[in-house]
C-alpha cells in the first residue's frame, strides 16, 4: 500500500507540470477541505470573469476547472478592463502553492514511515509534508526520487 502512494507522488510530481514538481491531488485534497470564509478577505479575479473572497476560494475553483486562473488582485468590477497577455496571468497553481505554503507554515508535518523523498536539491526530505515546505522557498524544487538521497 506505501509503493502505491509512493509511486501516487511519484507520478503526480513528474505529471503534475502545472503544480511545478508538486501533487495536484494533494494540493486540491487539502485545498477541498478548507472552509475559505474563515481565511482573510482578499479579493481575486478569476480569468472567468468571477471575483473570489481569496487565495483559498479561487484555489479551489482552480482545483474544480484549472482553466481559472487569477487575472489580477481586487474585485473584477474595480480594476482595469485591459486583457492581459498570458505571461500576465497568475496560473491558478501558483495561487495554490502560495496559499498552501501559508497554511503549511502554521502546521507540523507528521511523520509517515517510508516516506522519504530525495529532491533535486540532494537533500532527503523524511515526509512529503517537509518537500512540500520546501518548496515554498525552493520553487523550482522537484522529486528527484523516493526514498533517501544516498540510495
Amino acid at each position: 500500500m506505501k509503493y502505491v502512494v509512493c509511486l501516487t507522488v511519484l507520478i503526480a510530481a513528474v505529471c503534475g507540470q502545472n503544480f511545478n514538481g508538486g501533487d495536484a491531488g494533494w494540493y486540491c485534497g487539502i485545498l477541498g477541505n478548507e472552509d475559505c470564509s474563515t481565511h482573510h478577505l482578499e479579493e481575486l479575479c478569476g480569468t472567468d470573469g468571477k471575483t473570489y473572497r481569496n487565495m483559498c476560494a479561487l484555489g479551489q475553483a482552480h482545483c474544480v476547472d484549472n482553466g481559472i486562473n487569477k487575472q489580477h488582485n481586487g474585485s473584477c468590477t474595480t480594476a482595469a478592463t485591459t486583457t492581459k497577455s498570458p505571461q500576465e496571468v497568475i496560473h491558478g497553481s501558483q495561487v495554490i502553492l502560495d496559499f498552501q505554503c501559508v497554511i503549511l507554515s502554521h502546521r507540523d508535518c507528521t511523520d509517515v514511515v517510508g516516506e522519504k523523498i530525495c529532491g533535486t536539491d540532494g537533500i532527503t526530505y523524511p515526509t512529503f509534508c517537509e518537500y512540500e515546505k520546501a518548496r515554498c522557498t525552493h520553487r523550482n524544487l522537484h522529486v528527484a526520487s523516493l526514498g533517501d538521497c544516498s540510495v
